[in-house]
């Protein structure tokens, strides 16, 4: 997954308390936010969220993390309505949901910081982490994810000796500095803000309702970088892929925890392959670069998951897996990191556990780069219109 899944519906359940829109610093507040009698500091915070989100919004650009509709224009060939794409909650997304109802006003406010810049998992993908690494809330998946981590290095023909696998914990930002650092260092944002947004954050996580930061909506995410992005007093950035604490939880509470953590390591290794052998299409435009390389991606993970010198897994239960994980497609074709639909997810998925079963001689592995000819080839069929009415 390139991009956080939860926002749209954490905002569905009001959780963004209209604060799309919250007013300039030079504004009077709404009548919303002056009815709840805030303090001088969380005021603050409200007056700043212009700023916030704007920085946070440029920060995700600049790291290949945002939409942007700089390129819509070209898109008009694609017709969302030939394809099939449900405005339903995807069960596991409602699986993490917590009842913010009961939820303060600041607690909310934190969230909206920590949801708009992907805090947690940012600071695993680009600061240092400390070892031992554990993986889970209780370090309950971080044998199962270590072994395929190790598998997927020697499965993929790739040199992957430099390819670190991090955790990423929602823990982390109880504490104001780290929070403090993704703000500025990463997303550019302005120091003063950033400094009263990072003490809200750590200040409202710390309760048991927040889970003390480990709610899994927070880290509901897995993301992979290629590395060489300049990072103001840390140097350059390795290649490194953090598995967010969430997304574990999230399918281990819908059923899925012996298929899941194989699955979305292998589908995140998949975005290192493309990475290594240059086959990220740069020459498209943003929403059908990213849809391309999703799906590759979807593909490359079956491929692995059902091989015999892979995991070996079953197809139908990966299948379930993918009817569940690819329900997080979307129909977003202008958004610079459409997925691609669930349909065509799923199709990619059984593309590549189809190869994995009928090539021969049986046990051969595909060289990295002929598998992404042989994608190349499939993926017209691959994306092709499929609306059923």
């Amino acid at each position: 997954m390139r991009k956080s899944i939860v926002w749209t519906a954490v905002a569905a359940a009001g959780l963004s308390l209209g604060l799309a829109s919250a007013p300039a610093a030079s504004a009077a507040p709404t009548a919303a936010v002056v009815q709840q009698n805030l303090s001088p500091e969380v005021q603050q915070v409200v007056d700043n969220l212009p700023a916030m989100r704007a920085a946070a919004e440029a920060g995700r650009e600049r790291l290949g993390l945002a939409d942007s509709p700089v390129r819509d224009a070209l898109l008009e060939a694609i017709d969302p309505t030939q394809y099939e794409c449900s405005d339903a909650t995807p069960p596991v997304v409602a699986a993490i949901m917590p009842d913010v109802s009961t939820w303060t006003f600041e607690q909310r406010l934190a969230a909206v910081h920590v949801l708009l810049y992907d805090m947690a998992l940012m600071d695993a993908v680009y600061f240092p982490q400390s070892k031992p690494f554990k993986y889970g809330v209780r370090g309950e998946f971080t044998h199962k994810v270590e072994k395929t981590f190790k598998d997927l290095k020697g499965f993929w023909d790739i040199k992957s000796r430099d390819i670190e696998l991090v955790p990423a914990h929602g823990r982390i930002m109880l504490d104001a500095e780290r929070d403090y650092r993704v703000f500025t260092v990463l997303y550019g944002a302005d120091p003063a803000a950033s400094r009263v947004s990072a003490d809200l954050v750590a200040h409202e996580l710390n309760s048991p309702v927040m889970g003390y930061g480990d709610l899994p909506l927070f880290t509901f995410n897995a993301y992979a970088a290629p590395g060489g992005e300049a990072i103001p007093g840390y140097g350059t950035s390795p290649r490194r892929i953090a598995y967010g604490d969430g997304v574990l939880e999230g399918f281990k509470r819908v059923g899925l925890d012996d298929v899941a953590p194989a699955a979305i390591l292998a589908h995140e290794y998949g975005h290192q392959v493309q990475y290594a052998d240059g086959l990220m299409r740069t020459d498209l435009p943003a929403p059908e670069a990213s849809r391309w390389a999703e799906l590759m991606a979807d593909s490359f993970s079956a491929y692995f998951l059902t091989h015999a010198r892979g995991e070996s897994m079953n197809w139908k239960r990966v299948r379930d897996f993918g009817q569940m994980f690819y329900q997080l497609g979307d129909c977003g074709f202008t958004a610079a990191g459409h997925h691609g639909t669930p349909n065509q997810r799923m199709r990619s998925a059984l593309w590549g556990a189809t190869l994995a079963a009928r090539l021969r001689p049986r046990g051969h592995i595909l060289p990295s780069q002929t598998f992404g000819q042989l994608f190349k080839a499939q993926y017209p069929q691959l994306i092709a219109p499929d609306a059923t009415s």
